[in-house]
Parts: C-alpha cells; sequence; structure tokens
C-alpha cells in the first residue's frame, strides 16, 4: 500500500521563548569547499563503559583521514531501571548481566546506582571524546526510574545549550522563531548541513508543538542556500522502518505522528530540493536503507540508517555475531552523504581494566543479546481522523 502525505501539524502554537542578542548569520556556515565528517551511534547501555571509550578512540585515529568533526549520541545512555553491566561488574564480577538478578543487589546499592548512572555515563562514556564534540539526544531509558525531561534537562544542560545549539536558538529567535533554550529537541547548521534532533523518548510519538517547530525549521531550511543538507536524527525510527517491530509503531500516536514527521522530511526532500537523510538507534543493532522495500513507502523512500550498536543487549538470534561499533558519515560538497558502520571489537582499544574487566569483556562480546521481538501496534490507526 503507498502512503500519502498526511496533514502537516498546524503553525503558530507558542513556545517559550528565552531571547539572546549577538551570535553570527546562518550564511557564514556555507559549506566548505572540501568534504568533511560526523560520527553517530545509540544505545550505549550495559556495555557502553568498555564500547564507549573503543569508539572514541577509533574516530581519534581517523584524525589524519578522515577528521571527525562531531559525535551524535542518538539516546539511552544508561539502562536506569535496572542497574548497567558495565557498573554492577566493577563491584560483583559474577554478577549475572543476563538474567539480571537485581534484587540480590538490595536496595541501597540499587539507589547508589541510580544516583550516580548519569555521572557515570559523562566521565567513562563522553569524557573519551575528548576535543571532539560530542551531542546527546534522549531516549526512553532517559525517561526510566521516574525521571522526568526537567530532570533530564538539568542533568545534560551543558550539552543542550553548548555552542551551536545557543547560537542556533539566537539566530532563530531574530526571525521570530521562538524555542525554548535547552529543550530536548533542538537543530544547529554546520557546513551547510541542519542537524534536527526530535525527541520521540516517551510515548513513541512527537508532540504537537515539536511537529510545528519541525515544520518551521524545514521551511526556513528551504529558503536559505546555504543549507544543502538535512539530517534528521532521533532515538526511535520513524514508522514502516525494517525495524518496526521496536520503532514508533507501538501506538497510534506513534504511527500517526511520525508519519507527519516522515511527510514533513519528505517533502523537504521532493519539494525543497534539500538532501534528507534520517538516523535513528533504539534497536540494538546496525540497519541500512531503513526505510526501503517497506510497501508504506513506495515511492517515497527517505534514506535511514538504525545504528544502536554503542553497548546495549544487542536483537540478535543465539547464533548472530555481536557486533558494536559506530557510523562515520562523509558529507561531500554537493551535500550529498556516505555512510559507513565501523565495527570496534574485542581488542580493539583501550581494552577494560580494573575488577571485573575480564568478566564484563567476556559477557559483553560473548552474551549481551537477545532474540529481538515485535512490540509494533495490531490495529489500525486512522491517522488525521478521531480515534475510537
Amino acid at each position: 500500500m503507498k502512503r500519502r502525505f498526511c496533514a502537516a501539524a498546524a503553525v503558530g502554537v507558542g513556545l517559550v521563548l528565552l531571547f539572546f542578542t549577538g551570535g553570527p548569520v546562518r550564511g557564514q556556515d556555507a559549506s566548505p569547499a572540501g568534504t568533511w565528517y560526523f560520527a553517530f551511534s545509540g544505545d550505549s547501555r550495559d556495555c557502553g563503559d568498555l564500547i564507549m571509550p573503543k569508539i572514541a578512540r577509533d574516530i581519534e585515529g581517523l584524525r589524519a583521514t578522515a577528521p571527525v568533526e562531531l559525535y551524535w549520541h542518538l539516546g539511552d545512555f544508561r539502562r536506569l531501571y535496572g542497574p548497567d553491566c558495565d557498573i554492577v561488574k566493577r563491584t560483583h564480577p559474577d554478577w549475572d548481566c543476563k538474567k539480571r538478578p537485581e534484587g540480590e543487589l538490595g536496595s541501597d546499592e540499587m539507589n547508589r546506582y541510580l544516583d550516580g548512572a548519569w555521572d557515570d555515563f559523562i566521565e567513562r562514556q563522553v569524557a573519551p571524546f575528548g576535543s571532539t564534540p560530542v551531542f546527546l539526544g534522549i531516549g526512553n531509558h532517559e525517561l526510566a526510574a521516574g525521571r522526568t525531561r526537567d530532570v533530564f534537562r538539568r542533568k545534560f544542560q551543558q550539552w543542550l545549550t553548548s555552542g551551536p545549539i545557543h547560537l542556533q536558538r539566537i539566530q532563530d529567535s531574530s526571525k521570530r522563531f521562538y524555542t525554548t533554550e535547552g529543550d530536548t529537541y533542538y537543530h544547529f547548521v554546520r557546513n551547510g548541513v541542519d542537524f534536527i534532533y526530535l525527541d520521540n523518548a516517551d510515548e513513541e510519538s512527537f508532540s504537537a508543538d515539536q511537529l510545528n517547530w519541525l515544520a518551521k525549521v524545514l521551511a526556513n531550511d528551504a529558503a536559505d542556500p546555504t543549507v544543502k543538507t538535512i539530517v534528521a536524527g532521533m532515538h526511535e525510527a520513524l514508522p514502516y522502518s525494517k525495524q518496526r517491530g521496536h520503532a514508533m509503531d507501538a501506538t497510534c500516536q506513534g504511527l500517526c505522528s511520525g508519519e507527519q514527521a516522515y511527510d514533513l522530511l519528505y517533502r523537504a526532500q521532493q519539494i525543497g530540493g534539500k538532501h534528507v537523510y534520517v538516523f535513528a538507534s533504539h534497536s540494538h543493532l546496525f540497519v541500512e536503507d531503513a526505510f526501503g522495500g517497506q510497501p508504506e513507502h513506495t515511492g517515497q523512500v527517505l534514506p535511514g540508517w538504525v545504528v544502536g550498536t554503542a553497548g546495549a543487549e544487542q536483537y540478535r538470534q543465539e547464533a548472530d555475531p555481536i557486533q558494536y561499533g559506530y557510523a562515520l558519515a562523509t558529507v561531500h560538497p554537493d551535500g550529498t552523504l556516505d555512510v559507513a558502520f565501523r565495527e570496534v571489537k574485542r581488542d580493539s582499544p583501550p581494552l577494560a581494566a580494573g575488577p571485573g574487566a575480564d568478566q564484563l569483556t567476556a559477557f559483553c562480546f560473548e552474551k549481551n543479546k537477545r532474540a529481538p521481538s515485535d512490540s509494533s501496534f495490531k490495529g489500525i490507526c486512522a491517522c488525521g481522523a478521531a480515534e475510537e
């Protein structure tokens, strides 16, 4: 069945404004003469303290041949509703990460884990990137264990208000295009590429306000000749992908709001003349051409990738090998992208060290997987109409 465009969300919903003065104009961010690179992946819970430093080291090793200008994390930093294996193994090397007997840790230890989980992520997974800028996106696990977006905003304010995002908001506000400083959806333009992070961490859906904002961002891009490329990143993949069993297809709200976002992005490609690419994680494996071959997207396929390979439990059959890593994107002068998966392996530096290191490494590279399941919605969703 061929999909039809959904009606875009209405524009004009008032958003909170934090206004700043000064800042560069968008034209100063024009594409460079040469090729440049960025990297992305998501889902670094459970084994991220082992895998993310390997990713950072591999990126550093590319500096002479393919210097990466930024790394984008697409959400799910820590497990939260249960302890991460990489944290527990330091004090309990024989703890069974597969069965996860959380009760054996005791409530006091679980509380200590929750108190320090995000600090651990910052220290052991973000800090290894050194001078490479890191951009963070919210995932569904960031809202586990009773945490809210406000808690997330406060903890990661440094990243949500970093220079490129902050300066972009200044410029947007000069066009009476108001957004909230430090929000969980944001965008920034770099070298002719508009990086847009969309928040679908809760209820597998986008809010109406966010869709209104996305429509404005894309309208501004369409009118800006210095923007050649639009890269939309999010945690859960848009509906009707090859990973629809673990994506926005789980609810009618997710399906309908996801279709709206897909249609807005497709219009930006077909009508706005931009090169549009879509990245997600949430499903813990690497998938390219994420929307290709899906009947709902016939004739309306956007280039897409799923890269949930930064440490989380992999969705693979028991006999399948575990594969961690990240995607390296090459941006060409004409605005087109090439995306290639770069695997990090058991012997990729740095190796884990300290108490429980051997046990953690063995688990992560031998047992950290389970068979995929299908949580897609099996009913009928009447998007754009009242639903019973």
